[in-house]
């Protein structure tokens, strides 16, 4: 892969060569790469209209179809960043980051016009907008590979979600490192399942693109069904999969479960990312589906763009009776988050800043082209996160301090041990509870609060928020979910409260209300004593 080019040029590349193949489809329509071409040149020769000559930020405020990869490829090609605003976000939160931001335009769709950013310019995409008739440009702006491609939007311990400004060659050299590990061709069928808001779409979108294969934009309904999206693989006949662990276990069941499945002779990969790997899940599914797929497991960061590590699980560790625990000694192949890919340097440190020696626990450091510009219009965050260190060779490197924990082994392979601060992922998503508790705390109502992660009773990682009642309400009157009335703050108005202001995927899973909040000998909260009442 080439990264010397934009990710528009790559596409290019593709579309010259193969313009009758298809290059996208959702379940209304399919395009082949040269209608997608020149789809997307007349809308960034509307935006290069719309916004001047300089550089700008584009708001996406669009559903699901293939009007977000027509607008992705226009907004690259008039040499613009954009700005994922998924309407299905809070209108709150959805503003915050149109204001941030600063996005010069908003696209949106005629659902979703008047759910779109105040105080932006809105411009409503459909059809018209690239037919034939459509004014195109003689020359679309030129655009280095440096320029920022999009700014993603993370949680943030202050409360607030941070963007994090991602460069065309960051994108291209995740393309180049991940060819180690994944081999993709023009015959290939990707699945678009992930929200273009998540980092994951990125290398579902160019992994497609990039390489001259389709991708299948998978509907919202598919998206949330299980056996939906086992009939969608099997009619697309999809090659790569892409799926957070905890996604997967659900598909893995029903594929197992549900009568009548066919198998999906197709697909070559599936993917993972965001979390640790369930083993048993692939064993399940491999023991259904046979052993034709092959498993891989991926560890990165928005702000490292996507991927940093990755190996393909072996069949030893997966082709094995469901339950059979880890070998003494031997890696847990769920946490094994393999060698760092092409062109990145993997540093696990000390407390003390030195590296961590065989059996001993780590912060991830991670240098290589795939670290992102930084923060936007945060500078010292972004010195913050992205220190210049010397290590090993001696020659001042940028780094990103990830905050996750590994264990070095005494073989080098690395196992992901969690988190070093209050940040948690959950379905993939990573998640400051420091911003969930700055949210809740603002309900009327609700006295003390703390959030933290749990296990529910079928093995699924989510969010539990304790609280107490605010000083008006009987704080004395012990509850959960189901207090009865008498209370000042009930579960289920403080749950509302947390969907109106939060994504569904930072909305915990269970709202207890109890008469006070424990403390450790310290003085902190104790939160091992409230994740000890969900047993």
């Amino acid at each position: 892969m080439n990264t010397e080019l934009c990710l528009h040029q790559l596409f290019a590349r593709q579309a010259a060569h193969q313009p009758d193949a298809p290059a996208v489809r959702d379940d209304k329509e399919e395009l082949s790469y040269r209608q997608l071409d020149e789809q997307s040149d007349r809308l960034a020769a509307l935006l290069t209209r719309e916004t001047g000559s300089g550089p700008a930020r584009i708001g996406l405020h669009l559903r699901r179809g293939n009007a977000v990869v027509v607008a992705i490829l226009a907004v690259l090609k008039a040499g613009c960043a954009y700005v994922p605003l998924d309407p299905t976000y809070p209108a709150e939160r959805v503003q915050y980051m149109a204001d941030d931001a600063a996005v010069d335009l908003v696209l949106t769709d005629a659902d979703g016009a008047a759910a779109a950013p105040a105080g932006r310019r809105v411009l409503v995409i459909d059809s018209a907008l690239w037919t034939e008739e459509t004014a195109a440009c003689d020359e679309l702006p030129l655009v280095a590979p440096e320029s920022p491609a999009y700014v993603i939007y993370t949680s943030g311990s202050s409360g607030t979600p941070k963007g994090v400004e991602v460069s065309h060659r960051n994108v291209t050299a995740l393309l180049d490192a991940c060819e180690q590990v994944v081999t993709a061709g023009p015959d290939d069928v990707w699945t678009l399942f992930h929200s273009y808001c998540f980092d994951f779409s990125v290398w579902e979108l160019w992994g497609a693109l990039a390489h001259g294969g389709t991708l299948v934009v998978v509907s919202a309904e598919a998206a949330r069904s299980p056996e939906a999206l086992l009939r969608l693989l099997r009619t697309e006949r999809v090659t790569v999969l892409n799926q957070v662990p905890s996604v997967f276990r659900h598909l893995s069941r029903a594929a197992t479960t549900t009568p009548g499945v066919e198998p999906l002779p197709d697909l070559r990969y599936v993917i993972f990312g965001g979390e640790a790997v369930d083993v048993d899940a692939v064993r399940e599914w491999r023991q259904a589906h046979g052993t034709g797929a092959e498993f891989v497991n991926m560890y990165g960061i928005t702000e490292t763009t996507v991927f940093a590590t990755g190996r393909r699980l072996l069949p030893a560790e997966i082709d094995v009776p469901v339950g059979t625990p880890v070998s003494e000694g031997a890696a847990d192949p769920g946490l094994n988050i393999g060698p760092a890919l092409d062109g990145f340097e993997v540093a696990v440190l000390t407390e003390d800043g030195r590296p961590a020696a065989a059996g001993e626990l780590g912060e991830i450091y991670l240098a290589g082209p795939q670290l992102a510009i930084g923060y936007l219009n945060r500078p010292e965050l972004t010195a913050e996160r992205y220190p210049v260190l010397t290590l090993a060779d001696g020659e001042p490197r940028r780094y990103y301090r990830s905050g996750d924990l590994a264990l070095v082994r005494a073989d080098g392979v690395l196992e992901y041990a969690g988190r070093a601060d209050d940040q948690v992922k959950i379905n993939g998503y990573r998640i400051e509870i420091g911003e969930v508790e700055s949210v809740l705390r603002t309900a009327p109502g609700v006295g003390d609060l703390v959030v933290v992660p749990a296990t529910s009773r079928v093995g699924e990682r989510m969010l539990v928020a304790f609280f107490t009642a605010g000083t008006a309400g009987t704080a004395e009157t012990a509850g959960t979910a189901e207090t009865p009335a008498g209370t000042s703050v009930q579960a289920d108005h403080l749950a509302a409260h947390a969907r109106a202001a939060l994504p569904a995927f930072m909305v915990p899973g269970r709202f207890i209300q109890v008469p006070e909040l424990p403390l450790s000998p310290s003085g902190k909260t104790d939160k091992r004593a409230l994740v000890d009442r969900l047993r």
